[in-house]
């Protein structure tokens, strides 16, 4: 179990201002050789804190683990990028861009595939290390070092940074007490920061995770529905509102959007426009179709075969009148900017 070491900032700024020992193609061989043997996923599962524990088991076959140290992996990027503190600029670039380029992602291509090695607290039968283990110490940590900025500095560098920690660094498995903890302040986080795509998308994934490990009637999904649903006429270019022949109307200009500082979007990996495109549409459907129930006991019963005539669930009913509200997009005499992210997102739904 990896040893934490208190340090000064001092001492911190010390470790961070290291030179690698390894010049930049040599780096870059070593991580294709440990990504390459992590993408083996499913050899790596059992030590992983993915691995499943069951109770009552009586074997004598003694369970491993592999626990990697979450900070190691984000000294290593922070000396990588030093521009991720928009306070600090890194030393003058000694090669290729292209090669900076590859090892940036590289680095968060390992960080990503690690994330299921991070110390989770969970244990296998038999443990003869440490007693006292803190369940969700990970993400509780990563949780703890974002929570501010997330909340209190909004529309700021130090906001969209700690977005894309959480993003990189906060593992998938949790426990869902831990998530029904967290969630509420997620949401408030998501709505303090409109029209940024990057930012959008970032919540969604962390939402998609979250939504793994906690049943569906122990939350309440509806207010993730409704933003997802409000916020589906800006994703997919629907033009709301119209011109008006009578001149004494104003004519409003359409919102402007935000995004990410061009530096930071190289953290979230993204590919091609289009490709990014499809896998944002893709990520929207997934979780309204989840989040459109039923979710409650009452949904669930009315919906059975105990009812005479079954009735839809809420969020059913309400993903039916975003339909009903876009069908005219879909006539073939309008099209327009919409009409490509309307295709894909009926396409997914």
């Amino acid at each position: 179990e990896p040893t934490r070491v208190a340090q000064t900032s001092e001492e911190l700024e010390e470790d961070l201002a290291r030179p690698f020992a390894l010049p930049n193609p040599a780096r870059q061989a070593l991580l294709s050789v440990v990504l390459l043997l992590l993408s083996k996923k499913g050899t790596w599962r059992s030590v992983s804190n993915a691995a499943l524990f069951p109770e009552g088991d009586t074997s004598d076959n003694d369970r491993w683990m592999l626990l990697l140290n979450w900070r190691a992996l984000l000294s290593m990027l922070l000396r990588t990028a030093p521009y991720l503190d928009e306070h600090k600029a890194g030393a003058p670039p000694m090669e290729a861009s292209s090669m900076r380029s590859k090892i940036l992602k590289s680095t968060v291509s390992l960080i990503r595939s690690c994330r299921c090695f991070f110390d989770q607290g969970v244990r296998p039968p038999g443990w003869k290390g440490s007693a006292s283990v803190e369940l969700d110490a990970t993400a509780r940590a990563l949780w703890k070092m974002t929570e501010t900025d997330l909340l209190y500095h909004t529309h700021s560098n130090s906001c969209f940074r700690a977005q894309i920690m959480l993003y990189l660094f906060h593992p998938s498995k949790c426990s869902s007490a831990y998530y029904l903890e967290v969630m509420p302040k997620w949401m408030e986080s998501w709505r303090n920061v409109d029209r940024c795509p990057e930012y959008d998308y970032l919540w969604m994934v962390m939402f998609s995770r979250t939504r793994k490990y906690i049943h569906p009637r122990d939350h309440d999904w509806g207010a993730l529905r409704r933003h997802l649903l409000t916020q589906c006429g800006y994703w997919l270019q629907i033009p709301f509102g119209g011109v008006s022949s009578d001149k004494s109307f104003p004519h409003a200009a359409q919102a402007g959007k935000r995004s990410f500082p061009s530096r930071l979007k190289a953290f979230v990996g993204t590919g091609s426009k289009y490709e990014e495109g499809i896998d944002f549409v893709g990520r929207v459907t997934k979780l309204l179709m989840f989040c459109s129930g039923p979710h409650t006991t009452t949904e669930a019963n009315d919906a059975g075969m105990g009812s005479e005539e079954p009735t839809l669930s809420e969020g059913t009913a309400e993903l039916l009148s975003f339909l009903k509200f876009v069908k005219p997009y879909f006539n073939p005499s309008n099209t327009g900017s919409w009409t490509f992210p309307l295709g894909a997102f009926l396409h997914y739904l």
